[in-house]
């Protein structure tokens, strides 16, 4: 996906896109400037979708409550880049799971 649709389609799961098919795509001015300035530009960014193979389950909240702390652009070994949340993340470098403290695995788990 490109970052004006990870973009777009975040503000749609958030209910949050305006009604026309161009920028500004929402009324939450702040979160939207946010990610597109967290992703980059020109490249094919791979998201949550694309790593179903690895049987994780996306979290909702990483997903529909806090994209913007909860998502993370990570580099993959391929040196391609990937908008995921916490489940794909771990699916993918499951030794960043034992970096988490006791209590914060936790909470992701519920």
């Amino acid at each position: 996906m490109t970052k004006d649709e990870i973009v777009q389609k975040t503000l749609r799961d958030l209910g949050l896109v305006a009604l026309r098919p161009h920028p500004p795509y929402s009324d939450e001015p702040e979160l939207e400037a946010y990610l597109m300035n967290r992703l980059p530009d020109g490249e094919d960014i791979k998201t949550c979708e694309d790593f179903r193979h690895l049987g994780a389950t996306c979290c909702e909240v990483c997903h529909n409550s806090y994209p913007q702390t909860d998502m993370y652009l990570i580099e993959l070994p391929d040196g391609g880049k990937a908008w995921v949340c916490d489940q794909v993340r771990w699916a993918l470098f499951p030794e960043e799971r034992g970096k988490l403290r006791p209590w914060d695995w936790q909470i992701k788990s519920v």
